[in-house]
């Protein structure tokens, strides 16, 4: 029994100095760089700053008031938007019209006679 109890200790004593050698070594497979910094899209930063200020409102009736707000604010937006779209379609075909005009001005000019 004593043989197998030094057996067991120069074992012991045998694993841990190849363990304090390998600690030693340089790795095998090098340690990947560290992952580059790269900004966030503005949405995401938009998107932290909104989820922390409805995090931090605790009260049902402050949400409450700025989703209505917001609902507001979204429907302004949604009447300002369509009323550009609308003024854009007016500029385009009246640009369309003088460019038609000057096109057939130049096109008379072309095939009336020069007078002397």
């Amino acid at each position: 029994m004593a043989d197998f109890q030094e057996q067991l200790q120069r074992l012991q004593e045998q694993l841990q100095r190849a363990q304090a050698r390998a600690n030693e070594l340089p790795p095998l497979v090098p340690e990947p760089p560290p992952p580059v910094e790269t900004a966030a899209p503005p949405e995401l930063d938009e998107r932290a700053r909104i989820e922390a200020r409805v995090r931090s409102e605790t009260s049902v009736a402050e949400l409450q008031a700025q989703l209505i707000e917001a609902l507001l604010e979204n429907a302004r937006l949604r009447r300002a938007l369509e009323e550009e779209r609308q003024n854009h379609a007016r500029t385009r075909e009246g640009l369309i019209t003088a460019l038609g005009d000057a096109l057939e001005a130049l096109r008379q000019r072309r095939r009336s006679p020069k007078s002397p």
